[in-house]
């Protein structure tokens, strides 16, 4: 007795295949991030990614709502990446003075090796996200870690939110003028904007 095979489209098992994977979401994300990196914002597009992770133009939708629930995942991610570069950093040195310094040199370090990625997390998208989301509480985790840092400098244990606002404003200069090529560490003999934060913060 002759037996009849059910074929199924090599494409129709590519796109299930996905939907049954635990990390299509992270995967989504990664792919939103390299297309924000390679190609800019006005590239990103839930079919893009779609696209890039290897999924049907459905499975976004999935997880995201739309485009701006995607940018702000991405912008999560951004802020979560920015605490682990600032505290890594920071955990290389001891004293509380050289703990702040650090902080700062890993917040620019970070912002020039990820410029999309830091324009994003710092414009329309980033900023002033609904209280108690996920996108606030990541920003929220990244500023403590200047907070703390800059408490711990201090002779009551305390850290004005003005002296954090200076502080941040500080680091966050040295970036946005590094990557606007406003400012450039060779003219001062350094090889990297890097190099420079770590030449403007250390005293």
């Amino acid at each position: 007795m002759n037996k009849t095979k059910t074929c199924r489209s090599p494409k129709a098992d590519e796109r299930e295949a996905p939907y049954h994977h635990g990390d299509l979401r992270d995967a989504l994300v990664e792919a939103a991030q390299r297309i924000l990196e390679t190609d800019g914002l006005v590239a990103l597009s839930l079919r893009a990614v779609a696209r890039r992770a290897g999924v049907s133009p459905a499975a976004p939708y999935h997880h995201f709502p739309d485009k701006r629930a995607l940018l702000d995942a991405v912008a999560e991610r951004g802020f979560d990446a920015l605490t682990a570069a600032m505290t890594t950093r920071m955990d290389r040195v001891t004293g509380s003075a050289a703990r702040l310094d650090a902080s700062g040199i890993g917040y620019v370090a970070f912002a020039i090796a990820n410029p999309a990625l830091f324009g994003l997390m710092f414009g329309t998208v980033g900023q002033n996200p609904s209280a108690g989301t996920s996108l606030d509480l990541a920003r929220q985790r990244a500023y403590a870690v200047l907070q703390e840092a800059a408490a711990a400098c201090s002779s009551s244990g305390k850290a004005s939110a003005a002296e954090c606002v200076r502080l941040w404003a500080l680091v966050h200069g040295i970036a946005k003028l590094v990557l606007e090529d406003c400012v450039r560490p060779a003219d001062f003999g350094l090889r990297d904007g890097e190099a420079l934060a770590a030449h403007l913060l250390r005293r």
